[in-house]
């Protein structure tokens, strides 16, 4: 990632604080094993900027852009990399789930640090012309020895209830040993365009094609492997009080949702990032705005 990119995201996106937190009197959610981290933007219009630029890298691999020119790779991406279509009416564009993947792509490489393991865009088929299944983010951590897996989703609604009402309905799927395997083998049929050589997961997919029969998550723990699932909920601030609007999310969640079991066996980690914004329906306006006036991207 370009660091005109890199640092864009950084002077946009704040840290505010984690959850829980006695001061403002707001809990962690209650599926979340880790701190909720609470974001804030300083501006709304480096949100569509950030969204728009980190196309090219959502949709390629570092060594694919290399060289490269981005504005091409732009063009070449909205075309086979990600769902979007150019004809289609303005409510079907709004709706695109581009926007959301492409942010939480880039703030998990540039505030936590979590190398891609594969970029997103080489699971989209053209053929089919549909959003790609699966985790909205693949990307790898070595956590002082300790290898993460870090295979988030995000949802990005200007109401907040729907992002939550999606991942909830999704959560118990999305934590088992069967969606995680299923996840995990996606990837060998992209075993060309694995952004780490060598890593961990490249040894588990040799050992699973030589024996087909073993266990995925068995083989992520053999390798004490954790699988960390963050959760990106973008939603619309209601021009009220930041903590009051971060509070809201635990607290629908706790309302609304207050039975989920999750039946994955891998060492794993769950937690919400939490961004409300200003103008969520005007930040994806002016990124198709600039998708179909062929803005120049940043260098």
């Amino acid at each position: 990632m370009r660091q005109t990119l890199i640092d864009l995201i950084k002077e946009t996106i704040i840290y505010e604080y984690d959850l829980p937190n006695a001061k403002v009197g707001t809990l962690k959610t209650i599926y979340s094993t880790h701190n909720d981290q609470c974001y804030s933007a300083k501006d709304i219009n480096n949100i569509a900027k950030i969204i728009y630029n980190s196309i090219v890298d959502y949709a390629y691999n570092e060594f694919d852009i290399a060289g490269k020119n981005l504005d091409a790779l732009h063009v070449g991406a909205l075309k086979t990399k990600l769902k979007y279509n150019p004809s289609a009416d303005a409510t079907t564009k709004i709706k695109y789930g581009f926007f959301g993947e492409v942010l939480l792509y880039s703030i998990l490489i540039t505030l936590y640090h979590a190398k891609p393991l594969i970029a997103r865009g080489y699971f989209y088929n053209p053929l089919e012309k549909a959003e790609t299944k699966g985790y909205d983010s693949y990307q790898l951590v070595d956590n002082n020895g300790s290898i993460e897996l870090w295979f988030g989703e995000v949802k990005f609604h200007a109401n907040h209830t729907q992002g939550i009402d999606s991942v909830m309905d999704n959560i118990e799927k999305a934590l088992s040993d069967t969606y995680l395997e299923t996840n995990v083998l996606a990837l060998s049929n992209h075993r060309n365009n694995l952004n780490i050589a060598g890593s961990v997961i490249e040894t588990i997919l040799d050992n699973w094609e030589a024996n087909p029969t073993i266990s995925i998550p068995a083989e992520i723990k053999k390798y004490n492997m954790t699988l960390i699932y963050p959760i990106l909920i973008l939603y619309q601030h209601d021009g009220g009080d930041y903590n009051a609007n971060i509070k809201k999310i635990p607290d629908y969640i706790t309302l609304k949702h207050p039975s989920k079991t999750f039946t994955l066996s891998v060492s794993h980690k769950v937690f919400f990032i939490l961004l409300p914004l200003d103008k969520v329906k005007e930040i994806k306006q002016n990124v198709i705005q600039w998708i179909e006036s062929k803005k120049p991207l940043i260098l």
